[in-house]
């Protein structure tokens, strides 16, 4: 039975929780558990079981709960388990990437070929583009983390090309944390594909320029939404949530985004996850007026904005997803040493996996793997601590050269 608390928070047993349920208080510290935020919506089965080995009860707000007298059973649970998550048919990250490189180079090629064909006028051959999608779909359900360590390598000179193309893998990889199926999944990362199409009728003295816009300038800029859902609607294989999602994904859930000022109620569903992702990426990613920040403080950004420029509940599983230390990211060290995440326990969401490979003056040192979970010193007896997170590419290292030497092998992902 459960136990009443306040009037709107109720002690529950671990297993009396049903989806919808709103778990605000757990019975241990949520730094001792695997979940990034004190307070979250049971949306799937897999979060019930994972309370389960962490927790024998928690607090419910009933006020925020949806279903709360609803009690479901395990047939039902199953059923939900089976239309909230895709089938995923997990393979090894070394086996993976083996089938993600093709798709992820071809796919990047077609986001090339597309916003040319844009610049020229030609019209869009989208499908093809959805050919390269579905390949990127299917390597993402067999195994996220190939695709996800392949959009952290990038290209400064192709960034609008390369940009469509990360917003549609995190896309998906947010689709995926959402419950969509693999035909949504294509959906959506079609959407991302082609969300920003528009910016190709925006000057390139604008787009580039290293400094400040002007309002004027600020105003062309803005028009890329516009003009991408013109460029969008006069090709029939474009569907209209990619027309929705272009003129879309700048709106904000307080009214204030652009071109229409739609609220929240009238922002599409697809929309708001490439606004979540779009963000995220450009603020990660070196552009000519800034150099892009870390994965880490791009989800602070992202989370302090939720609610008000992006959907709570989305941002919350895109952190998740994403992860505080993600593979790939370059960190230093508190001794000046550098090195980069490999892998980050979700039981230790704070304390990663690294493979250090320059020493305290950055020149090349002898690779070490080091894990943070444990008591690792370094060559003077002192703890390894992160001091700083930075972003790939950080410090001249090619993630993927240490990858393709077989140092670096992404867990956890």
């Amino acid at each position: 039975m459960a136990d009443s608390g306040t009037a709107d928070r109720i002690r529950i047993p671990v297993e009396q929780l049903t989806l919808g349920m709103y778990v605000c208080e757990l019975d241990r510290p949520w730094q001792e558990t695997p979940f990034l935020f004190q307070g979250f919506r049971i949306r799937h089965p897999q979060e019930i079981v994972l309370l389960g080995e962490v927790c024998q009860f928690v607090w419910v707000d009933a006020k925020r709960s949806v279903g709360l007298q609803q009690q479901v059973s395990e047939n039902l649970l199953s059923v939900a388990a089976e239309h909230l998550q895709p089938v995923v048919a997990k393979v090894d990250f070394g086996q993976e990437i083996q089938a993600a490189e093709p798709a992820f180079h071809a796919a990047r090629e077609h986001s090339l070929r597309l916003l040319e064909a844009a610049r020229l006028g030609h019209e869009l051959d989208v499908k093809q583009v959805k050919v390269v999608v579905k390949e990127c779909v299917e390597s993402m359900l067999r195994n996220p983390g190939a695709m996800l360590w392949l959009a952290r390598i990038k290209n400064s000179d192709e960034y609008t090309a390369e940009h469509c193309l990360r917003v549609a893998i995190f896309s998906i990889a947010l689709g995926r944390e959402l419950g969509l199926r693999q035909a949504e999944l294509e959906h959506l990362g079609m959407c991302g594909m082609l969300h920003d199409v528009g910016k190709i009728k925006v000057p390139s003295a604008i787009l580039n320029k290293p400094g400040a816009l002007t309002e004027e300038e600020l105003l062309i800029m803005q028009s890329h939404a516009v003009e991408g859902r013109k460029l969008l609607m006069s090709n029939q294989q474009v569907t209209p949530a990619a027309v929705d999602v272009a003129f879309s994904h700048h709106e904000r859930l307080d009214g204030r985004g652009y071109p229409r000022g739609l609220d929240a109620a009238r922002i599409p569903f697809f929309a708001k996850i490439v606004a979540v992702v779009d963000a995220y990426d450009a603020i990660n990613s070196d552009r000519p007026y800034s150099k892009g920040k870390s994965s880490l403080e791009a989800l602070r950004i992202l989370f302090e904005a939720r609610g008000t420029h992006f959907d709570e509940d989305m941002v919350k599983l895109f952190v998740r997803r994403v992860g505080i230390y993600p593979p790939g990211e370059i960190v230093e060290m508190s001794n000046g040493e550098v090195g980069i995440i490999i892998g980050c326990s979700p039981l230790s969401k704070l304390k990663p996996k690294l493979l250090l490979v320059l020493d305290e003056h950055k020149q090349p040192r002898a690779e070490r793997v080091i894990n943070l979970q444990e008591a690792v010193t370094d060559a003077r007896g002192r703890p390894y601590r992160v001091k700083e997170v930075y972003p790939s590419g950080a410090f001249g290292i090619d993630i993927e050269v240490y990858r393709r030497k077989g140092l670096v092998i992404p867990d956890n992902l």
